[in-house]
C-alpha cells in the first residue's frame, strides 16, 4: 500500500516530493531493520537495511555501517565456508566504505579490526592501518594497532620498527618508552637472534628506551625491573668475565632501587589507610 501510494503520487508531484517519498520509505525500512537488529533477527536487519539503500542510495551514509554490522553479526569464526568467507568479505567491505566517509570512528574501526583477526586476516588488517596513516600519520592509535598485529603475525622486526615509531611520536610518555623496552626483552629472553650482534643491538635498544622512561617519571619501578633484566640477558653473552661481573652488579643496584620504591609505596599506602 505504501508503494501504491508513493507511485500514484510520483505521476502527480513534482520530483523534489517524490524524492521525500523515498525518504520515507527508507526511514520505514530502518526502523524495521533497527527492530529486528535489537532482537537479534540479523538477516531480517540486513534485508531491511538493504532495501533502505537501495531505496534512496545517498540519503543515509550510516547505512554502510548499519549493513557491515548485520553482515558482521552473521560471521561465524572458524567457518571456513564460501558462504561465510563471504559475508566476511561483505562486512570489510561496507565497514571500510562507511570508514573513508568518517574515519573518526573508532568503534567501527575495532569493529573492523576484530572481523581482520578473526577471520585471520591480519595482513589486510596491517594494509588497513598503513593506509589510514597515510592521511593520519600521528595517530598513536593506529601506529600501536600495526605494532601488535605485526606482533602477533610473528614479525618481531617490523614489530619492533613500530613499537619504536611510538616513541617518537608519544616521546613525552614514559610508558610508551617502557612498552618499547619490554617488547625488546621479550624478544631477546624468549626468542633471541642466533646472531650475537643482532642480540646486543635488541638489547642495547630496549636498555636505552627503558632508561628515558625511568629519565622521564624517576619512581618507574616496572622500567627499572626489565632494566636489570636487559642487564642479565647481556651478561649471559658477554664472554669478558670482568665485564659480565659488572653488568650483574648495574643488574643488582637497579633491582635493589626497584624494590626499595617499592617499600616506599607500601609504606605510604598503610600511612594513609591508618590517617
Amino acid at each position: 500500500m505504501k508503494t501504491k501510494l508513493c507511485l500514484l503520487a510520483a505521476l502527480s508531484v513534482p520530483l523534489f516530493f517524490l524524492t521525500g517519498c523515498q525518504k520515507v520509505q527508507a526511514r520505514m525500512e530502518i526502523k524495521d531493520a533497527n527492530v529486528a537488529y535489537q532482537a537479534e533477527d540479523y538477516p531480517t536487519a540486513l534485508l531491511h537495511y538493504t532495501k533502505a539503500r537501495k531505496i534512496d542510495p545517498k540519503g543515509f551514509p550510516e547505512l554502510d555501517r548499519l549493513i557491515g554490522y548485520s553482515q558482521l553479526a552473521l560471521y561465524i569464526p572458524d567457518d571456513k565456508s564460501p558462504a561465510n568467507e563471504q559475508r566476511a568479505d561483505a562486512a570489510i567491505r561496507e565497514l571500510r566504505t562507511y570508514l573513508r566517509k568518517r574515519p573518526d570512528d573508532r568503534i567501527a574501526r575495532e569493529a573492523l579490526i576484530n572481523l581482520y583477526l578473526n577471520a585471520n586476516r591480519t595482513t589486510e588488517a596491517i594494509n588497513y592501518f598503513r593506509e589510514y596513516l597515510q592521511g593520519h600519520p600521528a595517530d598513536l592509535e593506529a601506529v600501536r594497532s600495526i605494532a601488535t598485529l605485526y606482533a602477533k603475525q610473528g614479525n618481531f622486526n617490523e614489530a619492533l620498527n613500530w613499537y619504536e615509531k611510538i616513541t617518537l611520536i608519544d616521546s613525552k610518555n614514559p610508558e610508551a618508552y617502557y612498552i618499547f623496552g619490554v617488547v625488546c626483552y621479550e624478544k631477546v629472553a624468549k626468542n633471541p637472534p642466533a646472531d650475537m650482534a643482532e642480540r646486543l643491538a635488541i638489547i642495547e635498544k630496549g636498555k636505552a628506551a627503558l632508561q628515558k622512561s625511568i629519565d622521564l617519571k624517576p619512581d618507574y619501578f616496572e622500567s627499572m625491573a626489565y632494566l636489570n633484566l636487559l642487564h642479565r640477558q647481556q651478561a649471559l653473552i658477554e664472554p669478558d668475565p670482568i665485564k659480565q661481573q659488572e653488568l650483574i652488579a648495574t643488574a643488582d643496584q637497579i633491582r635493589n632501587r626497584a624494590v626499595e620504591i617499592i617499600k616506599q609505596r607500601k609504606a605510604a599506602q598503610a600511612a594513609q589507610k591508618k590517617n
